[in-house]
C-alpha cells in the first residue's frame, strides 16, 4: 500500500449487533475518499463472535486489519493498541456506533496539518447533539468532566468524545506512555499532551447517542475517580517515562 494519511483505529468489545453496518459505512467514507487510508480493528477479547464478524467484512481488503486481543483489558487498552499499530500520518479513533459521522475524519485530518492533537466536542454552542444520553448518565457525566477539566485538562471542553485525531509523532509518544487501560483513558491521553506542551485543537462534532453503550455508570465513575487521582500521582511520581 503507499503512504497511508489516515488511519482509522476502530476498538469493539462484543459488538455483534452493530459491527458489520459500522465497518460498512467506513468502508464507504474510505472507497469514496482520495486519502490513502488503512482501518485498523481491534477486538478486545469480544465473547460474542464480533472477531469473526470483523474478519468476514474485511475479508480481501488490503487496507484494513485487525487485531485480536485474547482476553478483555479495556477500551484504552485497544485504543492504545491500535495507535501503536497505525502507521499512517494522522491516526484517529471512534467507536463502531458512528455517534460522531465518520466523514467528519476530513476536518479533522486537515486540523493535524496545525496541532498535534484535534479532538471533538459536544459542548459549544455550535456542537449539535442530535440524540441525547438519558438525564442521569448526562448528570453523572458532567460531574466526571468537570472533575477532569479542573484537576487534569484545563482549556478543554469535552474530553470524553470518542472521537480524536494525532499526529503519528504525537501518538506515539502518548501511547507508549499511557498507563490507564479503561474509560478514564481519555483524561490521560489529553493530560499527557497539554503537560508535554503538544498543541491540542477542539471541533464541534454533530453527535448522536446510541442506546447500547458498554459504560456501566455506577462502576465505571467511581473506578474513573480513583483513576483520575491515580494519573496526577504517576505524574509526580515521574512515572510517565517517554519511550
Amino acid at each position: 500500500m503507499s503512504h497511508i494519511e489516515l488511519s482509522l483505529v476502530i476498538p469493539v468489545y462484543n459488538e455483534r449487533e452493530r459491527i458489520a453496518d459500522g465497518l460498512r459505512r467506513i468502508f464507504a467514507y474510505v472507497d469514496a475518499g482520495a486519502r490513502p487510508t488503512e482501518v485498523v480493528i481491534v477486538d478486545d477479547g469480544s465473547r460474542d463472535g464480533t472477531a469473526d464478524l470483523a474478519a468476514a467484512e474485511i475479508a480481501g481488503r488490503r487496507e484494513a486489519r485487525l487485531i485480536r486481543l485474547p482476553a478483555n483489558r479495556g477500551k484504552g487498552f485497544a485504543v492504545k493498541t491500535g495507535m501503536l499499530a497505525a502507521t499512517g500520518a494522522v491516526r484517529l479513533f471512534t467507536d463502531i456506533d458512528l455517534s460522531v459521522s465518520i466523514e467528519t475524519a476530513d476536518p479533522f485530518c486537515e486540523m493535524c496539518r496545525e496541532a498535534d492533537a484535534v479532538i471533538g466536542t459536544r459542548k459549544t454552542a455550535v456542537s449539535q447533539v442530535t440524540v441525547r444520553q438519558p438525564r442521569r448518565r448526562e448528570m453523572l457525566g458532567e460531574v466526571f468532566r468537570q472533575f477532569t477539566l479542573r484537576f487534569l485538562t484545563p482549556g478543554l471542553t469535552d474530553i470524553t468524545c470518542g472521537f480524536k485525531a494525532f499526529r503519528a509523532a504525537a501518538a506515539e509518544r502518548i501511547f507508549a506512555a499511557s498507563r490507564i487501560d479503561r474509560w478514564s483513558f481519555d483524561a490521560e491521553i489529553l493530560f499527557l499532551a497539554l503537560r508535554w506542551g503538544l498543541t491540542v485543537r477542539e471541533i464541534p462534532v454533530e453527535w448522536r447517542n446510541s442506546p447500547a453503550s458498554k459504560v456501566r455508570l455506577w462502576v465505571d465513575l467511581p473506578r474513573s475517580a480513583v483513576d483520575l487521582l491515580r494519573i496526577r500521582a504517576a505524574w509526580l511520581l515521574g512515572r510517565y517515562r517517554e519511550a
